[in-house]
């Protein structure tokens, strides 16, 4: 069985290629040959992968991965087969691939082939390991390295970079932007107010409604929560393992 990953994390896609051949012992990772399914992440760097599949009019086979629940009923509606939630199991990834199995009659070969040379368009742009920002104080432009960087909030449309050393800046990028540009492995946006360091994090403490609360160094003025969808997620980014 050959099979394509798009995947813009590494640890995720190490991961992901791992589970896949221990399950599927003649699985082959391929990325310029005919392929029997695609597995991809739905949140790429540079937008939704619905936008590839949604652009074709190819029927091909893809298990689509994610850390939302929110897009399924989309993903069905581009040929998806199976729909895995991160962090992702081996007994849920053998029951797409049997799933799969059962329908490989439907998806034709020739399609396969044709769309390696769709695929290649939309891999992800590298991430620098220490991307830098602009702040802006009166006259003067500062860049700030992302290593500086305890952890961002943003407040009423604005943006505030708090440094290692309680420096605060003021950032002109949206919250997304910098979320993209940021190093998945040192980084982890909790909610939609805040990404923290992993420098910064003191602990983590359970907290009302199957969430967490973290202890930041420089502190935060308020209670900094990770969103109860985001929880598993955060312990395995803080383990190293996502």
């Amino acid at each position: 069985m050959n099979i394509v990953l798009i995947e813009d994390e590494a640890i995720a896609m190490r991961m992901l290629r791992k589970v896949i051949l221990s399950i599927e012992k003649d699985a082959v990772i391929v990325a310029n040959t005919t392929v029997d399914v695609i597995f991809s992440d739905i949140q790429l760097s540079d937008g939704l992968s619905f936008e590839i599949f949604e652009s074709l009019s190819l029927q091909l086979p893809v298990i689509f991965t994610t850390a939302y629940n929110e897009y399924a009923i989309r993903a069905f509606k581009v040929n998806g087969v199976d729909y895995l939630l991160k962090p992702i199991q081996e007994k849920e990834v053998e029951a797409a691939l049997s799933k799969l199995k059962l329908t490989k009659s439907l998806f034709s070969q020739q399609q396969m082939f044709e769309i390696q040379q769709m695929i290649q368009q939309f891999q992800p742009a590298p991430v620098p390991l220490d991307p830098t920002f602009l702040a802006f104080q009166k006259e003067k432009i500062i860049p700030v390295k992302c290593e500086s960087i305890a952890w961002l909030n943003t407040q009423n449309q604005i943006l505030t970079a708090v440094l290692i050393n309680n420096q605060k800046m003021h950032l002109e990028e949206k919250m997304d932007n910098i979320e993209k540009r940021l190093p998945k492995a040192e980084f982890f946006r909790i909610n939609r107010q805040y990404i923290v360091s992993r420098k910064a994090i003191v602990e983590a403490e359970f907290y009302f409604n199957n969430r967490l609360s973290l202890k930041l160094l420089p502190p935060a003025p308020e209670t900094v929560i990770v969103s109860r969808e985001r929880v598993a997620l955060f312990r395995n980014w803080l383990q190293g393992i996502l």
